[in-house]
């Protein structure tokens, strides 16, 4: 019985040890497949698509160019104006200031309505409570002051000269001035004129060379805006101050110009 055991046992240690060499052997075996695996992304020449592509990079087309500029410029007379005027008062007492400058600023509203404006067209720029220091003594209040400004929009500028008019004959004595401006539409408008103009400008220059050098003109390669300089808006101060008298001066509206410079490749043959 003891001898059966023993044999026994030395079988089991042989299966065992066979079970083992046979699983390293396959592992073994198996050890060059990872190997090349891992080696194929810089082992391996790259693929197909990305040798096309390298080469499509490489074949560039190349045109034969002529650079240009061009610069359009636009004029449009003004369709609409702002007048920026107020009512200045001053009292003994801020509520005094206060009450005085809502009369007047109220009845210069109303004078402006009269000529057909609504409140739309009106909007307060500007409203000011200012303590007065006496002369004498710089901590003395003697009295406040009330500065309330609005602006004015007319589209209708032959009325410019009669709100100005309405407005100081029923208590304003400020007029900061008039400004003149284009509506949205024409600022549009305005603004592709000058491109045309610019783009124009551009072929203009580009077939005179064409023609002298005995090339023709196929195509644009690419446009690109240098310089675009929007219409500013047209001023003009006439100020009246408070207690002064000033004879209003006809109001005649400027034009308005926006500017625009382009650079332009031509292709030639």
């Amino acid at each position: 019985m003891k001898e059966y055991k023993i044999a026994l046992f030395i079988s089991i240690v042989s299966i065992v040890i066979l079970s083992t060499l046979l699983t390293y052997m396959l592992y073994n075996q198996r050890e060059p497949e990872k190997e090349l695996s891992f080696q194929y992304p810089v082992g391996i020449a790259a693929s197909p698509s990305t040798i096309s592509l390298t080469q499509q990079n490489e074949q560039q087309t190349i045109y034969n160019t002529i650079s240009v500029s061009g610069s359009g410029k636009a004029s449009m007379q003004a369709d609409e104006a702002t007048v920026m005027l107020g009512v200045q008062t001053q009292g003994e007492t801020a509520s005094e200031a206060v009450d005085d400058n809502a009369k007047l600023m109220t009845a210069v509203i109303d004078a402006i309505k009269a000529l057909g404006l609504t409140e739309e067209d009106m909007k307060t720029i500007s409203y000011n409570l200012y303590p007065i220091y006496s002369k004498d003594n710089y901590n003395a209040i003697v009295g406040y002051r009330v500065v309330n400004m609005i602006a004015v929009k007319i589209t209708d500028l032959s009325l410019i000269g009669r709100v100005i008019d309405a407005a100081t004959n029923n208590g304003a004595n400020m007029i900061q001035g008039v400004s003149f401006g284009l509506s949205t539409e024409k600022r549009v408008e305005l603004m592709k004129e000058a491109y045309i103009k610019a783009l124009r400008n551009a072929e203009e220059k580009a077939l005179l060379i064409a023609k002298e050098l005995n090339i023709t003109i196929t195509g644009v390669l690419s446009v690109r805006e240098n310089i675009y300089q929007p219409y500013q808006p047209y001023y003009d101060y006439k100020i009246i101050r408070a207690g002064e008298a000033v004879s209003l001066t006809p109001i005649i509206e400027g034009k308005l110009s926006v500017s625009v410079t382009v650079h332009v490749v031509y292709i030639f043959e």
